[in-house]
């Protein structure tokens, strides 16, 4: 009977030891909701080079400052030549006609009567082949206008690509006078940006940041949309006033000045509210330009109302090369 006594106890004491450890190792599979510090990589994106976080990371903000590696680079491409302006074009990696679009229409360097340099912004997609990787690098190495770094390439890691360009700028071509950070499905009209808005023939201005500005957005609090924001990443109710992604203009000091204050404040992934924050952190003031040059919206084409804008968004390649073709060489007859 006291034989039976110990063998039932040890049972149930086995019993609530098996609990306790399915419990334990319950608790710690649970999503994080706090800092995480050295996470594998393959642990919050596809792997990429088997890095390690080296920093804390929310799973709601990119991971940054991070040493982002350069797939792709055109490291000379400013060696021999000091662009007017750069202009960085936020695409995805599948998208080669939207980047044979540009180039064949406002993004073609030798329409222009100042340097200007074209540089294509792209991430890694871990679901693409090696052959598709291996085809970019051959376009990389036909046109010499493509950058890509380690980063996962979605929607909510847009902050680190426009970083990337920054740091582009800051660290392989810092004698640019200026830089506009746009999007591949954006008319942009080089030719008003440089003569009437940033004017070669005068100084080129400090502390300059321009585009079409917004005031008093508020961050998405809501996990079900894309522009998803918690409070542990950035607690504020209100962002301050910041420049719509698809078309931001800035002097090379200011580029400089963005990627030093990124290294040390929490990057959000929501990339436009971003350099307002950069802004906010530096005690610099948006400079506005006149109303109505920076568009982030389509408008429906008109050739003298397009020779006196800078940006318009959301066109595909095809009606792209259609808008040009009756656009550039620019031709002011009958407009007034």
């Amino acid at each position: 009977m006291v034989n039976c006594k110990f063998t039932i106890l040890a049972l149930i004491l086995l019993f609530y030891l098996g609990v306790l450890y399915h419990f334990q190792n319950q608790q710690s599979s649970l999503p994080q909701t706090h800092f995480i510090t050295k996470l594998p990589i393959k642990e919050i994106q596809q792997p990429v080079n088997n890095h390690t976080y080296a920093t804390f990371h929310h799973p709601h903000a990119p991971p940054y400052p991070y040493p982002y590696e350069f797939l792709i680079n055109q490291p000379d491409k400013c060696k021999d030549r000091t662009p007017f302006l750069v202009i960085l074009i936020s695409g995805r990696l599948n998208e080669l006609e939207a980047r044979h679009a540009i180039r064949a229409t406002w993004g073609n360097e030798s329409n222009y009567d100042v340097n200007v340099l074209r540089i294509f912004l792209l991430g890694f997609s871990g679901s693409v082949s090696d052959r598709t990787q291996m085809m970019l690098e051959e376009e990389s190495k036909a046109f010499g206008d493509i950058i890509q770094q380690d980063f996962i390439d979605t929607y909510r890691n847009l902050t680190l690509k426009s970083l990337m360009g920054i740091e582009w700028v800051t660290k392989f071509c810092p004698k640019t006078s200026y830089a506009i950070k746009t999007d591949n499905d954006i008319f942009l009209n080089v030719d008003y940006l440089v003569h009437k808005l940033l004017q070669p023939e005068v100084p080129v201005r400090q502390n300059y940041i321009t585009g079409l500005i917004v005031y008093g957005s508020r961050p998405e609090r809501n996990n079900r949309y894309r522009h998803y924001v918690p409070k542990e990443v950035y607690p504020n109710d209100t962002y301050p006033p910041y420049f719509a992604g698809p078309g931001y203009v800035f002097s090379a000091d200011m580029a400089q000045k963005i990627y030093d204050v990124a290294q040390k404040i929490p990057v959000i992934p929501i990339e436009d509210a971003f350099n307002g924050i950069c802004m906010h952190e530096l005690h610099i003031s948006p400079t506005i330009s006149p109303r109505g040059i920076f568009n982030g919206h389509r408008i429906q084409y008109n050739r003298c109302q397009f020779q006196k804008i800078i940006t318009a968004h959301n066109y595909s390649s095809n009606l792209l090369r259609s808008i040009w073709q009756d656009f550039w060489p620019l031709n002011s007859t009958g407009c007034k």
